[in-house]
């Protein structure tokens, strides 16, 4: 009896491989049917709205390769606790302008980047 369940599980394995054969195909090949700009980084949009004494911002992207980056950067430095969002709140003081970037990278070194210089708003939102 044991010995039918030795046979059982070869055959069953084998059986499913001959069922499904492009699970024997190579990942190279498997990759290999992707195009090149269906995979290309891409900036979808990018915005800043001002309310008061604060800058509400987002980017989109689509495309790229895993894994994704985003960094933003304000008055030209980076600021850490904002790496990888696609929205942030950002406080600014009212009447001035302030550089804003986003630089969006995937594994491949591609990168995309949005950038505006809105002007700081005073009042109520």
């Amino acid at each position: 009896m044991r010995r039918s369940h030795k046979f059982v599980l070869p055959a069953v394995l084998a059986a499913g491989l001959l069922a499904t054969p492009a699970l024997l195909t190579s990942p190279a090949s498997a990759s290999s049917t992707t195009t090149a700009s269906s995979m290309s980084l891409t900036l979808t949009g990018g915005s800043c709205e001002a309310l008061a004494r604060r800058f509400l911002c987002s980017v989109s992207f689509s495309g790229g390769v895993a894994p994704i980056a985003i960094r933003w950067f304000v008055n030209g430095g980076n600021v850490p606790s904002f790496n990888d969002r696609t929205f942030v709140g950002i406080g600014c003081q009212p009447g001035f302008s302030v550089p804003i970037r986003a630089v969006i990278s995937d594994a491949t070194g591609a990168s995309v980047q949005f950038s505006t210089s809105p002007i700081c708003r005073s009042g109520n939102p």
